[in-house]
């Protein structure tokens, strides 16, 4: 921590500034009274101005603006006429001069009452068994003290990089101003914990987990100590985890069952095929091939689903994706010219190599394109861009559609889960699948300038390979 240290700030400045001020005033008063040379007389008056505004950085505040105003208004008045200063000029400065007293007084009684509660807790806190004081320098966590009252009176140097916040931001403020935890602190010997998401001035959000600890003085709570660590990786660790887990459920149970679906049905869609038209009763004809139709949609969701659940082990090449991804505007050119998109391509002009399964990788990509198609508004345009980002190989696909409301989510990538009634809800799953067998990765996010999402795609990149990715 910065060591653990009194923030107690004498209060002599305010007060040098007032006497000094004064005693500025007394000079204009007494150059104007004693006969003195002229030089003497300019020195005199504009010498101890320019030391006070340097000496104090009066530029920087807005109370100090208005002085400097004031007093070049009293010297220059005072120089031009001597009998002014005794007129409204200097009386107008005096009062300045008893109103910024009040207001030095005024903000040195909150800040004396601010470290009387300071001095409380940290007496109390290097009276804890065991003695946290020895340890709260050398901990990773992020650790923060409170007072009584709730406010922040110190933090260590991990607290303010995990925020990304400046000490200046954080000390004397309540700690539910500044991130939003704690709002009704009460002082009593019970810890709490809890998470949050933390989004930094850069614009990154973390997950965040804090746990209180109360300091107690003879057993009277006189402060808390709250211990922040970022948990954002452990939590994505978890998802994907979850996900995984949730995928080898799938498998196990419905594998069979997708075997045993589709034997009845090669069974009736062979027994539709060998009808011919002319066997069936001219007002059923037409919906033999309906029937055909449909049958052909079961088959493919189970092919889909078959895939799913026991998926090919990817052939595993070195695959240029500037070549690769072009191809991707052929299979779409009916979707497209149906939603009457704009399909754009931002390609680097050399090669961009990473190794994986061509025809799967391509798969991927096209149901998470397929599907950012459909929800671009008509005349809107979809943007697949190809970037090196070491030690990953991006491809980021951007519409501008509605978004992915906040509810929805954590659940785009769950099987059959979909918000069209003409889709299976399992594009986006297999997606996935595909892209965690490559050891990639697959995030959703919104734009920041408008509305719409970008699907970003991180691939290992050819150099980061090591040894041939397995299944």
């Amino acid at each position: 921590m910065i060591p653990l240290k009194f923030r107690y700030r004498p209060f002599l400045r305010q007060r040098v500034f007032i006497v000094l001020s004064l005693i500025f005033i007394i000079t204009i008063i007494i150059s104007d009274i004693l006969p003195i040379p002229y030089s003497l007389q300019i020195a005199l008056r504009f010498l101890p101005l320019i030391i006070i505004i340097i000496w104090f950085e009066l530029w920087f505040h807005s109370w100090g603006k208005v002085w400097i105003l004031s007093a070049a208004l009293f010297t220059v008045g005072s120089h031009a006429d001597p009998v002014l200063p005794t007129g409204p000029l200097l009386l107008a400065h005096i009062i300045f001069l008893l109103g910024l007293m009040y207001l030095f007084d005024r903000r040195e009684s909150q800040k004396s009452a601010l470290h009387q509660r300071h001095l409380k807790t940290m007496k109390a806190l290097l009276r804890q068994d065991p003695p946290l004081i020895q340890t709260l320098d050398y901990t990773c966590e992020a650790v923060i003290l409170l007072d009584n009252t709730g406010s922040i009176i110190e933090l260590n140097s991990q607290s303010a990089l995990l925020l990304s916040l400046p000490e200046s931001n954080l000390i004397g403020k309540h700690i539910f101003d500044v991130l939003g935890i704690l709002p009704n602190l009460q002082q009593t010997d019970a810890t709490e914990h809890g998470e949050f998401a933390w989004k930094t001035p850069k614009g990154v959000t973390i997950q965040v987990k804090y746990h209180t600890r109360p300091i107690l003085d003879d057993d009277i709570p006189t402060g808390t100590l709250v211990t922040l660590s970022d948990i954002s990786e452990a939590k994505t660790r978890l998802e994907a985890s979850m996900q995984v887990e949730k995928l080898s459920i799938i498998s196990q149970v419905s594998a069979g069952l997708a075997h045993e679906i589709r034997n009845p049905l090669t069974t009736i869609k062979g027994f539709m095929q060998l009808i011919t038209p002319e066997q069936w009763p001219e007002s059923f004809r037409p919906y033999q091939q309906l029937i055909l139709d449909e049958i052909q949609t079961i088959d493919q969701l189970l092919n889909n689903f078959l895939l799913l659940t026991s998926p090919t082990a990817p052939h595993i090449e070195k695959l240029n994706l500037v070549e690769a991804i072009p191809s991707l505007t052929q299979k779409t050119q009916s979707i497209v010219h149906k939603q009457n998109v704009t399909l754009a391509l931002e390609c680097p002009s050399h090669s961009v190599y990473v190794m994986g399964d061509r025809e799967q990788l391509l798969q991927a990509l096209l149901s998470i394109l397929n599907n950012a198609i459909e929800v671009s508004p008509k005349g809107g345009t979809v943007i697949i861009r190809l970037t090196e980002e070491e030690p990953f190989v991006r491809v980021s696909i951007i519409d501008n559609g509605p978004g992915i409301p906040e509810n929805l989510r954590q659940r785009v990538l769950d099987p059959f889960f979909t918000t069209r009634a003409e889709n299976t809800g399992l594009g986006l799953t297999i997606a996935q699948q595909i892209i965690l067998t490559h050891h990639g990765k697959l995030n959703f996010s919104e734009l920041a300038s408008s509305s719409g999402t970008i699907v970003t795609i991180d691939f290992p990149s050819l150099s980061n390979v090591k040894g041939n990715l397995s299944a």
